[in-house]
């Protein structure tokens, strides 16, 4: 079968199939590279915690902070790029969902390479920014990983540009075999850099420079096949048209991820004040937070080419329909993902480190987000819903509430008033507001968008 006869059929099958079985169908492989990319963000942290070091332990922390700035634009521009490339798949356009494509990717390696010199240039104040300066042990552990880290920073934002591209025309399938080659092969070498070599954080930062690699070209492997939209850059248009598709289309993701990682220098900066443990604590309780909301985000990416694919179709019954099973069944999922973590609070933390102080610390922390964790699921699904129906300014609004409107305020006031107790409830008080916030720009939205389509 020819790639255009692939595109077709998918096309039919995502503007015709049965709603529910298509959003698993959608689902499953995002969810299952969520759950590799979750365990991948913490095997860095496993394995230094073998080592004893509290100083190692945060200094992943303190890196992860920039990894995500720099995931904060790769999904930016894979994003803006793949959203735009679903509604023109949507049209049955595919010559400028092609010119998308091959923009998207040549604007994420110029941009990378122009990240990877300025940072080596100004790498000890880019530690100082970060929070890493608190000690000399931590400062030094931190340059370390960091210098390697820049390194793969090209290599970083052109795969998530082409796993957001491929994912959003509906190659579900190939862009999450993309993603896990790359984080299976960090997962494999992580022990082996770290412990048998004795690299330390130098071997964390290898094992991750190594699989970025790895899996930035079997995501371009991909393109071209299977249906997906062909990539050549020589096809890329640096116009007004394309760029500003680009950068309004993945505002709401950048600025999430932009925001999510201001606050989270701000958090180890606060938690810095209670010491290395604090930050330590935080560290690996967020971590395993994260899995959380990864297999919920993980489900959304299936519902986001359903919605988006179905907008450039006309079919918005069934962008209504989706959004309603994904919301059910992530709400089901978080209660009982709620109930999990706090039975199993200790026994979790203790995987990751074996210092008392920080299991204790990272115990109260998910103990408090999980009694607000439930409620996320709609919080994440209207934001997705808003951004692929084209409400650009809504979208952004409601992702960045959580870690950025509500939680960096909270960040700033709350342990100043309660000391460390105000430390545990700034995630949970962010979350509460985000979601009463994000219920209200939703409806709002949602009325006016079933009124403009009549249905």
């Amino acid at each position: 079968m020819s790639n255009v006869s692939k595109q077709e059929e998918r096309y039919k099958r995502i503007t015709e199939a049965k709603i529910y079985p298509l959003l698993w169908q959608m689902a499953l492989p995002s969810m299952i590279g969520m759950i590799v990319s979750s365990v991948y963000s913490m095997t860095d942290t496993f394995f230094i915690g073998m080592l004893d070091r509290t100083e190692l332990t945060a200094s992943i922390g303190v890196v992860f902070s920039f990894i995500s700035i720099i995931q904060a634009i790769g999904f930016w521009f894979g994003y803006g790029s793949g959203i735009y490339i679903s509604r023109q798949l949507g049209k049955k356009n595919e010559k400028e969902a092609e010119v998308m494509a091959s923009t998207g990717l040549v604007l994420s390696v110029v941009v990378g390479v122009i990240i990877l010199l300025g940072g080596l240039i100004f790498l000890e104040p880019l530690v100082l920014l970060l929070g890493g300066g608190i000690s000399d042990g931590l400062m030094e552990a931190t340059v370390s990983y960091l210098r390697i880290t820049l390194i793969s920073v090209p290599f970083m934002l052109a795969a998530n540009v082409l796993y957001n591209e491929l994912r959003l025309q509906g190659s579900a399938r190939d862009s999450m075999l993309g993603l896990m080659v790359g984080m299976l092969i960090n997962m494999i070498l992580d022990p082996i850099l770290i412990l048998v070599f004795d690299m330390g954080v130098a071997g964390a930062a290898f094992a991750s420079l190594i699989g970025q690699v790895c899996g930035f070209f079997l995501l371009w492997y991909f393109t071209g096949r299977n249906g997906n939209v062909l990539i050549n850059i020589c096809n890329s248009k640096f116009d007004f048209c394309h760029l500003k598709e680009i950068l309004t289309g993945g505002a709401p993701n950048f600025c999430r991820q932009g925001i999510s990682s201001v606050s989270t220098v701000l958090v180890n900066l606060a938690a810095g004040a209670f010491g290395e443990s604090a930050i330590a604590g935080v560290t690996v309780a967020l971590r395993i937070l994260a899995m959380g909301y990864a297999l919920v985000i993980g489900f959304g990416q299936g519902f986001q080419p359903i919605c988006a694919i179905n907008y450039g179709a006309g079919k918005y019954c069934r962008i209504k329909k989706a959004f309603r099973d994904a919301l059910v069944t992530a709400t089901a999922f978080l209660i009982i993902a709620a109930i999990m973590i706090v039975f199993k609070a200790d026994s979790l933390l203790s995987l990751f480190s074996s210092e008392d102080a920080v299991r204790e610390i990272g115990t109260s922390i998910l103990k408090a987000q999980c009694t607000v964790l439930p409620f996320m699921g709609y919080y994440i699904l209207i934001g997705m819903l808003l951004q692929n129906i084209g409400h650009f300014g809504a979208a952004t609004l409601v992702t960045i509430a959580e870690n950025g409107t509500f939680l960096i305020p909270a960040v700033l006031i709350l342990p100043l008033l309660f000391g460390f107790d105000g430390l545990i409830l700034c995630k949970p008080v962010a979350s509460v507001c985000a979601f009463l916030f994000s219920l209200v720009v939703g409806t709002r939205v949602w009325r006016k968008y079933l009124n403009e389509k009549g249905v």
